[in-house]
Order: C-alpha cells, then structure tokens, then sequence
C-alpha cells in the first residue's frame, strides 16, 4: 500500500507523537509498504528523504517548538491522490488538508488522536482559550470526518466515546524498537554527570506544565528526608524549564536536580538502564517514555491515571500512586532500597514491553487499516 501520515509536528521537533510516526514509517516500510510523510518545514532543517514532504509553516507563538503547517505544496500534491490510506495525527492544518484530500480522492481516512487536548487548553491566552465542552465538539466534528480513529490507550478510547464520536474507535498504544534497546551501556551516567550514588531518578520528555512537574520536584524533596543520596535527572526540555529550576532551588533541591536538556538517542536509552523511572503526568494518552523506560528495563513509579494506567501495572511492572507528595517518595524509595524488587520489577517491564513492540503494533496498525480500505473499494464498484 502507499500510506499518507500527516502530522503538524515532526522531525527536528522530539516528542511522543514524532516518536510513534518514526515508528510507523520504519515499520511499515520494512513489511514492504510506501509511506511518505507530510509534515511543516523547520528553519534550518533539512530531511533529505525523498518521501518527507514539508509544507512551508508559520510559528505557533503559544507552544515551544511547535509549527502550522500551510497546507499547500505542489509537489505533494502530485502524491496525494495516489495513497490507499491517508492517516492523520493532528486535526491543525495538516490534518484538515488530510481530512479534505480524502473526501477529494476518496481515500479512507484512520486518526490517531495523540494528545488530551482539553487538558492543554492553559497554553492559549485566555481571550482566544475555548471551553472544554467546546474543544470535545471540535475534536467529534473532525474524528466523525474520518473513517477510523486510534486512541493511544483504553482510557483515551473511553474519553473519546464521552464526547459522541460516531466513528469506530480502536485502543492501539504503539510500542518501540526492540533492537534499539539490546545494545550494551555505552554513555556511564555517573561519571559524565558527575553524581556521587546509584540512588538515580530519571524524568524524560517535554517539560511543560502538563507533565505536573512541580509535583514531582515536591515529592523529591521528600524522598531526600529520608533518603539523602537520591538524584533526580531531567532530561528533556520546554516552556517550564526555567520556571522548574526556580522552584528546585526554592524548595532547597537544586543541588540534586540535573537539568540536561535534551539528549541523543543513544544517550537517554543508556539513561534509562541505570536510573529508576518517575512519572507525574495525570492527562498521557500513552506516554511512549513509560514504554521505553520498561523496554530498558527500568520498574516505573507513576500516577495512576489515564494512559498510563494501560501502561504500568500495579506492582507487576511498577508502582502505580496517587496524587500523593509522601506516598510517591515512599514508593520511589522502596524501589531504591530493595533492589531485589526493583530487579523483579524490572525484569516483568521489560517482558511486557517486549510483548508490544513496534512490530507488534505495526501488525494491529495494519488490520486497523483494512477495514475502511475495503469499504471504500466497495462503494467504489458500479452494479451494471
């Protein structure tokens, strides 16, 4: 098949939804399909792949790092009209010029809805910031333009359904690359970070107020009463990195914390192999990091809601909390003090991580992709 993922955010931009459409097009294309990828242009970015197709774009003022695609280049639209599936991850400008080249061309039309928009609404200045109710009929009115749409998790699936889509709606969290994680340590933490003690936490992903990060600084602080050798690692960055090292050194953590931007690849899957993973987030649709982290081999202490809840479970793969300061410290250094069960938590993350891997999601991908082709194909047949 020739497959169409349109996105408003991609390369050079790094973040969950980038990581997933990576994950797509190296899949797809090694069980032998064509996929090209429609996504803005960066400034000072250049992909040199043939089958990328960038759209000139505009700044979103409001959202670090982020671009509007305008939904107009010549040479993708001699493209366009031959895909057999058209798959969306945006509803912005790209995914709107999704949604009309499929009514145009008649092809079918799959939606991965990636983020909890309603819950991202504080990064709009207020005199432009829609209601809740009013992002949920926006989200129905274009996921009931598609033919199929993937929530990243079963919770986002049952949100989704709250706002009266009429559209099948399939739960599919997409996994990583086993390989990628088989390699030996190659970058040692400690010693490149200078760090004193094997007590490492590891955060890793956009720093935005979404992530509840000042949650997380507050319940590290706590777990440093009692445990003075702890660390906390950030890794990673966004509009809140400022603010956060700030609010460490308000709370007297400063000297624990180690803010390290963002990271290569290579670098913060060998992060995730000597640290334990905290999660804060209370609004993930998936959240891929918790996926590698297990596919490392890392336990994972988290707050059990939304998709994370489809992701780690209940001392089986790691530590599932409430919105509690103490109670996540304590769990954090349970973990850290009995490496007994930290290794047996470890060891089952990693079983179930590799149980969902891209390949295995790439194959679901594929059925999910089936249905909407056949129907198509069908309407398209004229009784003599």
């Amino acid at each position: 098949m020739k497959i169409g993922l349109f996105t408003d955010t991609f390369l050079p931009d790094t973040n969950g939804a980038v990581t997933v459409i990576q994950m797509m097009e190296q899949e797809l294309t090694r069980e032998g399909h064509e996929v090209h990828i429609f996504a803005p242009a960066y400034p000072g970015w250049s992909d040199n792949e043939p089958r990328v197709h960038r759209f000139s774009s505009l700044r979103f003022v409001f959202y670090q790092g982020m671009r509007m695609g305008i939904p107009y280049s010549r040479r993708a639209f001699q493209v366009i009209p031959g895909l057999d599936i058209i798959h969306s991850h945006t509803p912005f400008p790209l995914g709107l010029l999704a949604s009309w080249a499929s009514k145009r061309y008649q092809i079918p039309h799959v939606h991965t809805y990636h983020t909890f928009y309603a819950e991202y609404l504080h990064y709009l200045p207020l005199p432009i910031r829609p209601s809740q109710r009013m992002v949920k009929r926006l989200s129905r009115a274009f996921c009931d333009s598609c033919d199929v749409v993937i929530a990243p998790s079963v919770q986002m699936k049952r949100e989704l359904e709250g706002y009266g889509i009429n559209r099948p709606i399939y739960p599919l969290p997409f996994g990583v690359d086993e390989e990628e994680f088989s390699r030996d340590i190659e970058w040692n933490a400690r010693a490149e970070l200078g760090l004193p003690t094997e007590d490492l936490l590891l955060y890793a992903g956009r720093l935005g107020k979404e992530k509840n990060l000042l949650f997380l600084l507050r319940a590290f602080k706590r777990l440093l009463s009692y445990r003075a050798t702890a660390r906390l690692i950030i890794a990673g960055d966004g509009p809140q990195r400022q603010a956060l090292q700030r609010y460490a050194a308000e709370l007297g953590v400063a000297p624990y914390v180690i803010f390290t931007g963002f990271l290569g690849r290579r670098q913060l899957i060998d992060l995730y192999k000597q640290t334990l993973f905290v999660f804060a987030s209370k609004t993930e649709t998936q959240g891929m990091v918790l996926v590698e982290a297990m596919m490392a081999g890392s336990p994972v202490v988290a707050i059990g809601e939304m998709g994370v809840l489809d992701i780690v479970h209940h001392q089986e793969t790691g530590i599932l909390v409430e919105e509690n300061e103490d109670e996540f410290a304590r769990a954090c250094h349970r973990l850290l003090e009995d490496k007994t069960e930290r290794e047996k938590l470890g060891k089952a993350a990693h079983k179930w991580a590799c149980s969902q891997t891209a390949q295995v999601s790439t194959r679901k991908l594929l059925e999910i992709y089936l249905a909407p082709t056949a129907r198509k194909s069908a309407a398209k047949i004229t009784p003599t």
